[in-house]
């Protein structure tokens, strides 16, 4: 039989339990509150990168840039007295996989992205990341087309094409080459604005363009360029060829295999040890826009003995993972400037910056715009091996917009 008085105390057994269990849920709420401020009270950068696909040439130096810098600055401290969180993702050289890719780094709390080098690829991380409010810093990329497309804010860690391909042609001017055959391809805006900037400020200079060939991106025969180029007549003092790796590697050793003796010049992308792997002394006198070189003494060479002592291997493309760890660099002088964590606030600071120490060069986006007036480095393949030209901004910049 319950009394009256066993009632109550059920009654009251139900009400304890059900103070426990609000206690309990108010408790988990506070834990997922803290665990959540916790996430946010710190950088979360996220790397959405062409690892595999076309362009992982371009991105996996980047990568190995990327990771240095983040461990060597956790080593030191962090930002803001806190460890760098750094999340990376594959999005495989492909726009729509990229745009899935920036979705998921946004579901796991990135503040900002790290982007892929082509401005074709880069479309779906830049479109989502934007519409959430969170830029987009790019490593590799240098096609100034990237800071506009998609409607969303991003940035280059590098200087423009219009850039390394004026510096191009002015090099190659003051070496008294008169000449040029163009290799050129539409398939990208890569392959296909830096021969015309180069033509561009060549000729403005007084150089003369004696022809022009199209290939095609990821074209391993070149046997119908080349023939063109090495039986013209006149010869070519120099062939610039807006190619990238492996292409280019191939491109330049079928030349060379073909007679043609005269100057092979290149953009940022023909900076990679598989040149010589390839082509090696074929190579020899190839002239090619990058980013930095490893003189002795100097910054950058220290920096790349600090890469690949933390990689434990040869860095493939030693400039362009400057310019993944430069990205880092960037991405922490907005947080500084913002003293803040979150994405608005790095989103606002971005645009500001001034003078940021990048081991490639200062970095200012402040008057404009996304793309940094940045030196451009020209290195030779001399006997097999990669020499130091010259380092310097060219006086003639072609318009991109």
């Amino acid at each position: 039989m319950v009394t009256v008085n066993d009632n109550i105390g059920y009654r009251l057994k139900d009400i304890f339990k059900e103070e426990i269990v609000k206690k309990l849920f108010a408790l988990l709420a506070v834990f997922s509150l803290l665990s959540f401020t916790f996430a946010q009270d710190q950088l979360v950068i996220g790397a959405a990168l062409a690892l595999t696909g076309d362009f992982a040439t371009g991105d996996i130096p980047v990568l190995d840039g990327v990771q240095y810098i983040v461990d060597k600055i956790n080593q030191e401290g962090g930002v803001m007295g806190q460890p760098i969180k750094l999340i990376v993702k594959d999005m495989q050289s492909d726009p729509a996989i990229g745009g899935q890719v920036a979705q998921e780094l946004l579901d796991e709390g990135v503040s900002v992205i790290i982007g892929p080098p082509i401005t074709g690829i880069s479309v779906g991380v830049i479109g989502v990341a934007g519409a959430q409010g969170v830029s987009v810093v790019s490593g590799a990329a240098t096609s100034p087309e990237y800071t506009f497309v998609g409607g969303a804010p991003s940035f280059l860690s590098a200087f423009g094409d219009n850039v390394q391909a004026a510096a191009a042609a002015e090099f190659a001017l003051e070496q008294g080459i008169k000449t040029a055959y163009i290799m050129s391809s539409p398939d990208i805006t890569y392959t296909d604005n830096i021969p015309k900037w180069f033509v561009e400020t060549f000729t403005q200079g007084g150089g003369e363009i004696l022809g022009t060939v199209i290939h095609s991106l990821g074209q391993s025969d070149f046997s119908s360029q080349v023939t063109t180029i090495a039986s013209a007549d006149p010869a070519p003092d120099m062939v610039f060829a807006g190619m990238v790796p492996p292409d280019s590697n191939a491109f330049v050793k079928q030349l060379r295999d073909a007679g043609y003796k005269g100057a092979i010049y290149g953009p940022d992308a023909f900076d990679t040890i598989e040149l010589i792997n390839l082509a090696g002394e074929l190579a020899d006198g190839t002239v090619i826009t990058t980013h930095g070189f490893p003189t002795e003494g100097s910054a950058y060479a220290t920096q790349l003995a600090e890469m690949e002592a933390f990689a434990g291997r040869p860095i493939e493309g030693p400039a362009l993972a400057a310019i993944g760890a430069d990205a880092v660099r960037i991405i922490v002088a907005a947080v500084e400037a913002a003293q803040s964590f979150k994405a608005q606030d790095i989103t606002a600071a971005l645009p500001g910056l001034e003078n940021v120490a990048g081991i490639t060069g200062s970095i200012t986006y402040k008057g404009i715009g996304g793309v940094p007036n940045k030196p451009v480095t020209i290195i030779a393949v001399e006997g097999g091996k990669f020499v130091f030209k010259k380092e310097f901004v060219p006086s003639y910049i072609p318009a991109f917009q």
